[in-house]
C-alpha cells in the first residue's frame, strides 16, 4: 500500500512540473552509457513528433546496426503501429533521427540495435 501512494505522489508531482515546459521544446537525449545498448528520446515540434536514437558500439571496426521508429496507439489496448522509421547499418557509433509525423494518436519511439551480424545481441528500447 506505501509502494502505490508513493507512486501516485510521483506521478502527481510529475504531473504539476511538466505543463512548465513548452510542448515544442527541444528534447536533449539523456543517454546511458551502455555500449552496445541504444537509447531512444522523442521531441515535438510544430512539424509534429520526430523520433531519435543513439548506440555507442564497442568496436569501431565491427558493423552495427540501429533502427528508430515513431509508433502511434489508436485505442489504448490497441496494438502498437509503426508510422515512421529509418534504419542505418555502418561501423562504429550511429545517431538517427526520423521524420517528424502529425498524429492526433499516442506516440512512442523505440531504438533498436546492436552489432549488426549477431541478433540475439541487438535490443530495443522505447520511450514515451
Amino acid at each position: 500500500m506505501v509502494v502505490r501512494i508513493t507512486a501516485l505522489a510521483l506521478a502527481a508531482a510529475g504531473a504539476l512540473v511538466a505543463p512548465a515546459a513548452p510542448a515544442h521544446a527541444a528534447v536533449k537525449p539523456v543517454c546511458l552509457a551502455a555500449v552496445n545498448h541504444p537509447c531512444a528520446w522523442q521531441r515535438t515540434t510544430s512539424a509534429g513528433v520526430a523520433g531519435g536514437g543513439l548506440i555507442d558500439a564497442d568496436d569501431p571496426a565491427r558493423p552495427t546496426v540501429l533502427r528508430v521508429e515513431v509508433r502511434i496507439q489508436r485505442a489504448w489496448g490497441s496494438p502498437w503501429e509503426t508510422v515512421v522509421a529509418v534504419t542505418e547499418v555502418q561501423s562504429g557509433s550511429i545517431r538517427l533521427s526520423t521524420p517528424a509525423v502529425t498524429t492526433p494518436y499516442r506516440t512512442i519511439t523505440c531504438a533498436t540495435g546492436g552489432p549488426a551480424d549477431d541478433l540475439a545481441s541487438q535490443t530495443t528500447t522505447c520511450t514515451f
